[in-house]
């Protein structure tokens, strides 16, 4: 990272990306090792 603004920049970038994946959350939280915990 150049600075961090870049970071902020970066992140948002990757959230608003796996946002736009549907069902990306909802399969995360529900895959069987989440019901381990």
């Amino acid at each position: 990272f150049q600075n961090y603004d870049d970071i902020i920049e970066r992140s948002c970038q990757a959230w608003n990306e796996i946002l736009s994946e549907d069902g990306f959350i909802k399969n995360l939280c529900s895959r069987e090792w989440s019901f381990l915990v």
